[in-house]
């Protein structure tokens, strides 16, 4: 299940604490690191995804 902002358009998610944002790529709403700068939260076929990030479905 995605939590992005279409599949969910009924919970009304927002992304205004400290580093959300709504990715313009995977329309995902993500979390910015404060200290690291990584990006989490996109969907795995996400150009803007972090490739240092592992990829749940492979652990």
């Amino acid at each position: 299940m995605s939590l992005g902002s279409e599949s969910n358009s009924h919970c009304h998610l927002t992304a205004t604490g400290p580093g959300e944002f709504w990715c313009p790529v995977c329309g995902q709403r993500c979390t910015q690191n404060s200290t690291s700068g990584i990006e989490y939260g996109h969907r795995l076929d996400c150009d803007r995804r972090p490739s240092e990030l592992a990829n749940p479905l492979e652990e």
